[in-house]
Parts: structure tokens; C-alpha cells; sequence
């Protein structure tokens, strides 16, 4: 990595580097531009010191009081790290779930999160209260943002209330938004103290991906020191220094919905080259694995499903999509979530073509661990032609009975607990089947 990607890596300007390297701006552009000085000791000992950068700034802040507005996955995981040197209180509507946050359960499974098992969180849950807005620094909003059929974008009506009832009352800390917002919707708050912050975290992993993330957009004005000082907050809490890219409320609104609707369509692209495949007989692992070693390509995220699914893709995708109306050339994310329909309604036709002989046919199905996974469709498509649907449950029956009883078991991710019914079961996890 040269001076300029290091610098680039830390999310400095050249004039904030030359500050840090106590060299001239003059002096520290030519370092980064002129290979002669690359052997340099002027050059080495910027190098080190942008470096230790993140060692030498972030750490030595005395602990602010931040409030979190929404615990799913973005805002607990968010609310447990940033506990490690703040005070954060955490707000949510379910008053089991603000129980069990101060009993210390806190509700997902993570590997990541065991690891932090000897830290003290610094963590309180509350049920709604604007008391609790006064005197914090930040607040973050990370409640859910629902796909609204009538407009057709992301509805955020409720965190345009929640910046009025917070602006009330503080009218100083500096608001962070977390929930998917349309590409617009932050500027239109007209507050220079508020800025967008996008989250990409998996569901299965978001203390993880929130320690490890693959970079962080800051939407807003990098000048403001408050923002600076968030920024800092989040780098405080991951472990492989990402990459920080500033940009205007749009854009980072535009990089959330767009990075979405490329996983949405990478899915697709895959189950319809498994449909086809299917259709035609052929071997889907043999292509995809052929077609994935192309490097430019990539062998990752290639896995055939019943289709995407869970919270997030299908609604930004929908709410990009409506977006992109005035656009000419708009074909191809217009069509992903016409190819997830049908890629359902392959599977649906599949899946009965595999019964038809089949006197009353019973399907078992597995927990599903996904909110809104696109099995859920399948099931109810299949449920809706008379299909009888039995839900595994170990309160209810062991697992050999359960297969005793099912003459199809839909599965979208393979459980090894299946292998000796591998007859029974339907799925289109290739990768992860054999």
C-alpha cells in the first residue's frame, strides 16, 4: 500500500495527513506524488505515522452518551460496541426484548459477541421515552423502514417525526440515521447536524460484520467536527481499519439501496442459470462452479436459493427500482424483482411436479432462521393448492418422526441432521449439500 492508499484508507485529506506527519502540505504532496522519495525517510516516517493514526486519536476520548432508537440487529449490534467506551442507552417498543438486553441476552447468536464476553457494556434498555433524548451527543435511528406500496419507496414517516420530537428537546447532538432511507429523504430534514449512515450487516453475523465491516459510508459534512468524532466512534469498535468514504446524504443513500439491489440481481443471476439448468437437465454446480472461476466473476455468493429474500433486499430493491422510473436505460434492475417471482414460481411448479403422485402429499419444513425468506412465498403458494404444510418443532415431535411423516422436506440451506432422508429432501443448496 503506497502513502496515497494509506491515506485514502484512513479517510484523510492530504491537508489533515500533512497535519498529522507535521510536514508542510507542499512537501507531503510531493511525497505522495513523486516515486523518487518513496525510499525516503521523510516518506517512511509518514507512513508510520498515518499507521498509528487510529491508535493515537480515537482511543484517548472520554466516554460519550449516545442514544440508540431501534434494537433489531443494526441497533443492538451498534448499541453493544460502542457500550465498550460510552454510555448507551438503547430505545425499543417490545419490552421483552429491553428486558433481556438488561439481563445481558442479547438475543442473536454470534461468535464475535462470545469473544467479547470479558468486556464491560456500558448498556441500558428503555421502552420509549423522550426524557432520554436530552444530553446525548448522538442519536442514532435505526427503526425499521417498511416498503410503503402506495409510493413505492421506503416509508420514513416515523423518523421524520422522531427528528422533530428529538429536535424539541436537544437540539445540539448530532442525529445519525441508520434505517434505509430513498435517495433524498435526508437532505429533505434540512439539519446540518443530521447525516445518513448506512449499515450492511448480515443477519446471521452482526457483531461480525460490525467489527469486521467492509467499509463505512458517511453521508454528511466531513468539516463538522461532530462528524468527525462519530466517524471515529465507529473505527473505535472494528478490528481491520476500513476504508472510510464521505459523500454527499444522496449518495450515501444511493450506495445503500444500489449495493442491495447488486446482491438482489447477483441471486437471481444464479438460480436462473440454476432454473435453466433444471429446465434442460444439466449439471447447475458444474456451470456455476465453471462460470465463478472467472476472477473477475468470483467464486462467492453463487449459491442457488428459492430466491432472495430476508428484510432488506427485496424492499430496497423494490424502492430503487421506482426510483429509477425516469432513467432510459432502466432494464436491468427493473426486471430483478420480476426474475424473483418467477424464480419462485419455478420452484412452486417443481415442487409439485415432484408430487404428483402423491395421494395427499405432506410437506415438512425446517426452522426458518430468515425474516421474510423467500421460502416463506413457496410455502404459501404451495400451501394455498391444498398442500399439507407440517412445521418441525422439537416441542412437538422428535425429528425421526417428523420425517417419518413428511413425504417432502423443503429445506433453502442444507442441515447435515437430513443426510439419512437425502431422498426427501428439497433444496437447491448445491455448495452446501454434498
Amino acid at each position: 500500500m503506497t502513502l496515497k492508499e494509506l491515506r485514502l484508507y484512513k479517510g484523510l485529506t492530504q491537508l489533515e495527513a500533512s497535519s498529522i506527519c507535521n510536514v508542510p502540505l507542499r512537501s507531503y504532496k510531493r511525497l505522495e506524488n513523486d516515486v523518487n522519495y518513496i525510499n525516503s525517510y521523510k516518506y517512511k516516517s509518514c507512513y508510520e505515522l498515518l499507521n498509528n493514526y487510529k491508535d493515537n486519536n480515537i482511543d484517548k476520548h472520554n466516554p460519550y452518551h449516545i442514544l440508540v432508537i431501534g434494537a433489531g440487529y443494526v441497533g443492538l449490534s451498534l448499541s453493544i460496541l460502542l457500550s465498550i467506551y460510552n454510555y448507551v442507552d438503547v430505545i425499543d417498543i417490545n419490552e421483552d426484548k429491553i428486558n433481556r438486553i438488561n439481563r445481558g441476552d442479547y438475543l442473536f447468536k454470534d461468535k464475535e459477541l462470545d469473544k467479547l464476553s470479558n468486556k464491560k457494556f456500558n448498556l441500558k434498555g428503555y421502552l420509549p421515552d423522550t426524557s432520554l433524548y436530552k444530553d446525548k451527543d448522538y442519536i442514532i435511528i435505526s427503526i425499521p423502514t417498511d416498503y410503503d406500496e402506495n409510493t413505492q419507496v421506503v416509508d420514513t414517516s416515523n423518523i421524520v417525526s422522531l427528528v422533530k420530537e428529538i429536535r424539541t428537546i436537544n437540539k445540539t447532538a448530532l442525529i445519525v440515521i441508520k434505517s434505509t432511507c430513498y435517495i433524498g429523504f435526508t437532505e429533505s430534514l434540512n439539519d446540518k447536524d443530521v447525516i445518513y449512515c448506512p449499515e450492511f450487516l448480515r443477519e446471521a453475523s452482526p457483531i461480525f460484520d460490525s467489527v469486521y465491516p467492509s467499509r463505512i459510508i458517511i453521508g454528511g459534512d466531513k468539516k463538522n467536527h461532530k462528524v468527525k468524532e462519530f466517524t471515529n466512534l465507529l473505527l473505535e469498535c472494528t478490528y481491520n481499519h476500513p476504508q472510510v468514504l464521505y459523500m454527499s446524504y444522496k449518495e450515501a443513500e444511493a450506495v445503500k439501496l444500489f449495493s442491495n439491489a447488486y446482491l438482489a440481481l447477483r441471486v437471481s443471476y444464479f438460480n436462473e442459470l440454476d432454473s435453466f439448468s433444471m429446465k434442460h437437465n444439466i449439471n447447475s454446480k458444474n456451470i456455476i462452479q465453471g462460470v465463478s472461476l472467472d476472477p473477475r466473476i468470483g467464486d462467492y455468493y453463487n449459491n442457488p436459493s428459492f430466491g432472495y429474500g430476508g428484510y432488506c433486499l427485496p424492499k430496497d430493491t423494490l424502492s430503487l427500482i421506482h426510483q429509477m422510473d425516469d432513467i432510459d436505460n432502466n432494464l436491468l434492475i427493473s426486471s430483478i424483482d420480476e426474475s424473483n417471482k418467477k424464480r419462485k414460481q419455478f420452484i412452486v411448479k417443481d415442487i409439485l411436479s415432484r408430487l404428483k403422485d402423491i395421494d395427499n402429499p405432506v410437506i415438512g419444513v425446517f426452522p426458518i432462521k430468515s425474516r421474510q425468506a423467500s421460502i416463506l412465498d413457496v410455502i404459501s403458494a404451495l400451501n394455498s393448492r391444498g398442500i399439507k404444510i407440517l412445521y418441525f418443532s422439537p416441542s412437538d415431535t422428535t425429528l425421526k418422526g417428523f420425517k417419518d411423516q413428511c413425504d417432502l422436506i423443503l429445506i433453502d440451506r442444507y442441515d447435515s441432521s437430513l443426510d439419512d432422508v437425502k431422498d426427501k429432501v428439497y433444496t437447491r443448496d448445491l455448495l452446501r449439500r454434498d
